[in-house]
């Protein structure tokens, strides 16, 4: 399997400014003070006013980081950033390559290090004043929920009366403040930034969504966390990870490599329990199935929400939820864990959990007063798929129709048991695009049909519409009183990604477009 080499894989941050009002300045002595140096190349007494790693945003006084990156080497860069003002710069090209760049005359500084993406991290929490340690910082990572749980935490801490931050797949959050995500978790510098701006505004609480991608990047280096929850592991990203194993490893590292008081772990799924037994910090374990600290039992799940019985080790409580699914069950209980590790009450746990309504693009309902329903869910993995339809099927009887492709220039594996899942799990599935990006849609959908079953049949138990739009409104037209449809993938997203292009494309807006015109002619 072809794979990125990671120290290749970068991104800029463009829809986060510089939000920051305080002027910092820093000595470049005390930046790099205690983090491995392999050579230095001029003057270290300098006072450093911002810290940059796109040379487009360099200023006067800026020390520059040239990373690697995915297409660029953040290293042809310097120049750019010397001429833009920066006064000194960190690289991992080695000292003797850097004669051509008269630094001795210009009176710049280079700092050549092994990594640095690592530096990036150091100079960045120096910078901001370890921001971090200021506050209630909640890191969670796992394939599947971390959204929702950020959603489920910022509302329990939220009524308790306090300011909350979060840094997430959807935006990133806090005061007056946000910003669409252009990643889950952005690099190391942006979250140094915008934690410094939450504790100047006076939050105390941060949940912070922890990609495998960051964690094998060092996005999270230099954070100190209060809290640590893992949610569940599942095939995702094996474009980027070399198997299963290798993305197990880097997740583990929030767990192994941080600063970290407490962890909130999940042993009903078996990378959950490695990581109880290889850690040593103080731990609640959550879970359904396995005699867990903190555990749901007598679940009861239906078309109205959930129910179940909180078990803790402070006593039991009785739930009730809007949210709906099993796996919904499994991201309350981490809320609920988390929030016990931090001193909340069993009242304080059940009036949270209870406060929950629904979760943007997380088996969101599209109600237009049609007698069918429709459901948006961001489920991009088979195991979210699955979660997801199982949840549908306690709300109807009739039949389940899925709307749902795979993402392009990922990993291709998964796209067969995408397939396989759709097929076994709904009554009619439409295979259509989700974001093709540079391959061609056809292909992807190739690579879906290998999963679909030998004796599952087109146009009876499925069909093929490229076109996303067309297959939302065929699924809407061809719906029946009482089916579900569930529109799958992109869940709160409102774009679409063709060749390089991104184009405005929600799923939510589309759908309420079919079922207002199905209605007006009915």
């Amino acid at each position: 399997m072809e794979t990125i080499e990671r120290k290749n894989y970068f991104t800029f941050s463009p829809n986060i400014p510089a939000i920051v009002n305080k002027q910092r300045t820093s000595k470049l002595s005390q930046l790099i003070q205690g983090f491995p140096v392999l050579n230095v190349v001029g003057a270290l007494e300098k006072e450093i006013t911002s810290i940059a790693f796109d040379s487009r945003k360099v200023k006067p006084g800026s020390l520059f980081v040239a990373i690697p990156g995915l297409k660029q080497d953040g290293g042809r860069f310097i120049q750019d950033a010397m001429q833009r003002g920066a006064l000194a710069f960190i690289t991992e090209l080695p000292a003797d390559k850097l004669n051509k760049l008269d630094l001795t005359t210009k009176g710049q500084t280079a700092i050549c290090v092994d990594d640095s993406r690592r530096a990036l991290a150091w100079v960045s929490a120096e910078h901001y004043e370890h921001p971090s340690k200021k506050m209630n910082l909640v890191g969670i990572t796992g394939t599947n929920g971390k959204t929702t749980l950020t959603y489920i935490l910022e509302k329990m801490y939220q009524m308790r009366g306090g300011e909350t931050g979060v840094i997430g797949t959807i935006n990133y959050r806090y005061g007056d403040f946000q910003a669409p995500a252009s990643v889950t978790t952005p690099e190391s510098l942006d979250i140094n930034r915008m934690l410094a701006d939450m504790a100047e505004q006076g939050v105390k609480d941060c949940f912070l969504e922890v990609s495998s991608h960051s964690l094998a990047l060092s996005r999270v280096a230099e954070l100190q966390f209060s809290l640590g929850i893992f949610t569940n592991l599942s095939r995702d990203h094996l474009d980027y990870h070399i198997d299963m194993e290798d993305y197990k490893n880097t997740k583990k590292k929030l767990f192994q490599n941080t600063v970290m008081e407490q962890q909130v772990i999940n042993i009903d799924d078996p990378a959950g329990k490695e990581i109880v037994h290889e850690t040593d910090r103080p731990t609640l374990t959550t879970g359904i199935d396995q005699m867990a600290d903190i555990r749901a039992e007598n679940c009861n799940l239906s078309e109205a929400g959930s129910q179940f019985t909180l078990k803790t080790p402070s006593g039991s409580l009785e739930v009730q939820t809007l949210l709906l699914g099993r796996h919904n069950i499994y991201n309350l209980l981490s809320g609920a864990a988390a929030a016990h590790a931090q001193g909340f009450s069993l009242n304080e746990i059940q009036k949270g959990l209870q406060a929950i309504s629904h979760i943007p693009g997380r088996f969101e309902r599209v109600d237009c007063g049609q007698n069918f329903s429709v459901v948006v869910d961001y489920a991009h993995t088979h195991e979210a798929l699955t979660n997801v339809l199982t949840a549908a099927k306690a709300l109807t009887e009739k039949k389940i129709i899925v709307v749902f492709g795979c993402g392009g220039d990922r990993d291709r594996g998964k796209r067969k048991e995408m397939g396989r899942v759709a097929l076994e799990s709904s009554d009619y599935a439409v295979i259509t695009s989700d974001n093709p990006r540079t391959e061609d849609p056809e292909r992807i959908i190739k690579d879906i049909l290998k999963g679909v079953p030998s004796l599952s049949r087109e146009s009876q138990d499925y069909i093929v519409l490229s076109d996303r739009k067309q297959a939302i409104e065929h699924a809407i037209e061809n719906a029946r009183s009482g089916d579900l449809i569930l529109i799958a993938g992109k869940g709160h997203e409102n774009y679409q990604i063709l060749n390089t292009e991104t184009i405005h494309f929600d799923d939510k807006e589309i759908a309420t477009d079919a079922i207002t015109q199905r209605m007006n002619r009915d």
